[in-house]
């Protein structure tokens, strides 16, 4: 028979803190990480779903493109080289700037080096890979004569990047320049690894 005791009812009392201490308190703290996680998992879904919507919107804008915009892209970041086709349009730049032309050699196919150190080129399209054809020219010209051959190299019908240049002033002020350009074609992997 229970009875009415101050020291059951103490222990009952002492039973029930230890129940809320050691069950339930642990237990609402459960829950309560339980549903921050969640409000922070519902907020990265949602930035996520922001950026496939815009990722779809931009996908859709990239479909509608004009064909002209399309063949113009095709054209700047062509699927080959035509390596002779480069080779006489550098020599007609040469030629129209009125610098001496010193040496005009096809590199081939190549992995370029980036700033970062990296050694991979790499496009957004995960099905292409932008493969680096490299070419060497030499010029000997003026330093005006330079800066017009550089903005002639940077408006032409290929992504020409310089990936190196050696200056050698002679005392007479002309320089000899030999540039490393680098140009870019859009080929499938399998294509790109038979090219290189």
């Amino acid at each position: 028979m229970i009875t009415n005791s101050p020291i059951i009812q103490l222990f009952m009392v002492v039973l029930a803190v230890a129940i809320v201490l050691l069950y339930i308190q642990p237990t609402i703290e459960i829950i309560r990480n339980t549903q921050d996680q969640a409000a922070i998992y519902q907020s990265e879904l949602n930035r996520v779903n922001e950026v496939n919507d815009i990722l779809r919107r931009h996908s859709n804008t990239i479909n509608t493109l004009p064909l002209s915009d399309v063949q113009a892209l095709e054209r700047y970041i062509p699927s080959t080289i035509d390596e002779i086709a480069v080779m006489r349009d550098l020599q007609l730049i040469v030629n129209e700037v009125n610098v001496k032309l010193l040496a005009l050699e096809y590199g081939g196919p190549e992995q370029v080096a980036g700033g970062d150190g990296s050694a991979v080129v790499v496009s957004e399209t995960p099905s292409k890979a932008l493969v680096p054809i490299s070419f060497s020219l030499g010029v000997e010209t003026s330093y005006d004569g330079l800066k017009t051959l550089l903005r002639a190299l940077e408006v032409n019908n290929y992504q020409l990047t310089i990936a190196g240049a050696d200056i050698t002033p002679s005392p007479e002020g002309i320089l000899t320049v030999n540039l490393d350009l680098v140009t870019y074609a859009l080929q499938a992997p399998a294509e790109a690894e038979l090219t290189q």
